[in-house]
Order: C-alpha cells, then sequence, then structure tokens
C-alpha cells in the first residue's frame, strides 16, 4: 500500500478474470455470450473489451496507482449475472466465478474480492455466499437490483440477506443492465437512467417492505450515488404521510432508513456527491469507479478535494465495511469448466 496516512478504498471495481475468458473462448460460448475479435459479445448485442484491466492483477495495480487508489474490492462485471439461466448451471458457474475472482484478488494485498451469486436460486446463493466467504476469503457479495422480473424484498430472497447478516459481511446492489428497457432503448438510457433507475426502485422497496426491521444488522451497498433514492426521499415521505400504502409494512418515515445503506461517490457530479455527503454523512459514503468500464470516474480523489470529502474518512468506512471475514482460507485454484 502506499505511504500516505489515508487508505483510499474502491468498493465498485468490475473484472472478467481469464477463466472465464476461456469459458467464452474455448466452449465456444458463455451462456450466449462470446469471444469476439478481443471482446466478450453478449446475446444483447454490448460488447465487453477485454483490455487487461479487466482481469490482469498488474494492470490493475498500475491503474489503481494512477488514480489514487490504495485497495480495489473486485466484483464480477453485472453483465454475466446471468439470472435468466437454469439454477443448477447458475450455481455452477458462481462457483467457477468466486474461484477465479478470489484466485485474482490473492495475487496482491491490495485487491479484495466480493462474491458472484446464483440469485434465481436463493438457497443455492446463500449457500454459495457462505462458502466464498468461509473457504476463498471474500468480503461480501455483489448481486442485481432484481433478479428477472423477481424484486429483492419478496420472501424468497431473504435467505441470502439473512446468511449475508450472520456471516457480517455487506452486499452490494449493482443495476443488471440486460433484459427489455421500453422507452430506454435510445441515447444509451438503459444506462445513464435506467441504471440509477433500478437502484432507486430495488432500495426503495426493500425500505417499505420492513427488510431492515427484519433484518436489522444486514449491510447493503448502493451503487452509482444510490440512483435516484438520496434525491426523492421527501417524496417517500409526503407519500408516506398521507398514504396508506406506504405504511403498510413500516413504521418510521423512508428517510429514517436511508443510514441503513452505504453509497458510493459515483455522481459524476460534484453538487449531486456534495448534498449526498450532507444527507447520508461521510461516514456512510464509500469511494467508488467503475473501473474499467467507460463509465467510470477514473479520478474520484479529485471529486472529492473538489467537495471537501476527507478521503481518509470515506476509506475508513471501505476497510470497516470490508474487514476481512471471520474464518477464511487460501482461495481454491478455479476449475476448468462449469457444469
Amino acid at each position: 500500500m502506499s505511504d500516505r496516512t489515508s487508505t483510499t478504498v474502491d468498493v465498485h471495481t468490475h473484472v472478467i478474470p481469464d477463466a472465464l475468458v476461456r469459458e467464452a473462448r474455448d466452449a465456444g460460448g458463455l451462456f450466449g455470450v462470446r469471444f469476439e475479435d478481443g471482446e466478450l459479445v453478449h446475446p444483447e448485442g454490448y460488447r465487453a473489451p477485454l483490455d487487461p484491466g479487466f482481469h490482469d492483477a498488474g494492470a490493475i495495480l498500475a491503474r489503481m496507482d494512477a488514480s489514487g487508489i490504495d485497495v480495489s474490492v473486485l466484483s464480477l462485471s453485472p453483465t454475466m449475472f446471468f439470472y435468466d439461466q437454469p439454477p443448477a448451471e447458475a450455481a455452477a458457474f458462481a462457483r467457477l466465478a468466486n474461484d477465479a475472482i478470489a484466485e485474482l484478488a490473492a495475487q496482491h494485498e491490495r485487491l479484495l474480492a466480493v462474491a458472484q451469486l446464483p440469485m434465481q436460486d436463493p438457497d443455492a446463493a446463500a449457500r454459495e455466499l457462505e462458502r466464498a466467504v468461509s473457504e476463498l476469503g471474500m468480503r461480501g457479495a455483489l448481486i442485481g437490483t432484481n433478479v428477472g422480473a423477481s424484486s429483492l424484498d419478496e420472501d424468497d430472497f431473504e435467505p441470502v440477506f439473512a446468511t449475508a447478516q450472520r456471516l457480517g459481511v455487506p452486499v452490494e446492489l449493482h443495476p443488471y443492465f440486460t433484459g427489455p428497457k421500453p422507452r430506454l432503448e435510445p441515447f444509451y438510457f438503459t444506462n445513464t437512467i435506467g441504471n440509477p433507475l433500478d437502484t432507486c426502485i430495488a432500495a426503495a422497496r426493500l425500505i417499505h417492505a420492513g427488510t431492515f426491521d427484519r433484518l436489522p444488522e444486514l449491510r447493503l451497498v448502493l451503487a452509482h450515488g444510490g440512483g435516484y433514492l438520496p434525491y426523492q426521499l421527501g417524496r417517500l415521505d409526503h407519500a408516506w404521510q398521507v398514504r396508506e400504502e406506504p405504511r403498510a409494512r413500516i413504521a418510521q418515515p423512508p428517510s429514517s432508513y436511508l443510514r441503513r445503506f452505504w453509497i458510493d461517490t459515483l455522481t459524476h457530479g460534484d453538487e449531486a456527491l456534495a448534498f449526498l455527503a450532507r444527507l447520508i454523512g461521510v461516514d456512510r459514503l464509500l469511494l467508488g469507479t467503475d473501473l474499467p468500464y467507460d463509465m467510470a470516474d477514473a479520478q474520484p480523489l479529485e471529486r472529492l478535494r473538489r467537495v471537501e470529502i476527507d478521503p481518509n474518512a470515506v476509506g475508513a468506512g471501505a476497510l470497516e465495511l470490508f474487514g476481512a471475514p471471520a474464518a477464511a482460507a487460501p482461495p481454491a485454484a478455479a476449475s476448468a469448466a462449469h457444469g
């Protein structure tokens, strides 16, 4: 790590390990994702250029140095959540992916990792989270803001969150960015509007469903500055005051649950970040870059300094949240194929 007194931690760094690239290339495709002209091409058409920053530890560390990042929390690219695949195959893929991500992170002390989970089978997802933390030393999980047409607040998913609470590890929520997006197809709105909207919907539903009342120690992280949630809390609170529907499962206004989340700094706007810091408190902010994708903030510390946020305070919160799990063993070698 650097000689600076502060420690900067990027909790929002995506990878596609070599083992998964080999599956896409050598097996002729990975759930429809294929290797083509140096890129992974998703069945829905978008491409992930496989520059070394996705899979090479040396390149990741060099990029971190250029961005002023001391520690990065690695997570699988959300384009590879594969929630639409058969549960048994998705569970086998999650094991392959987690072994590969853990192996990549084990190459340097500055790299940590969170797990991929087969959320279409919540019981299998809970078991894989347990394995990833206790056997691979992973620090939590990254999951989608929805699982196909299913929402995270539905009872079926509670075993996943209950397991995370018991293990004391965070769960990061990240939009899936696949599937139909009516009225958002042009202008890249699927990302620029759709991603923050998906985050807002997931977080608001979890609040209103009483998830935090049932799981008081659950640690949830929201990507992309929390989506639209922080900026529409007043409207949610007003509806809670004047309507019966929002009060069906919670006895306190929605805004009272905001600090149950941690939120990353990826707002792409100084004013938005300054507002977010005032609203939720710097101790609930986490540095996030979204590297190596083009929607990343490659110089996040510059924005923090412009809005007078102490990177040390943000880094301390991340280190506490993503601290070493209670039980961890050296990561297993990535297996050669998924079942």
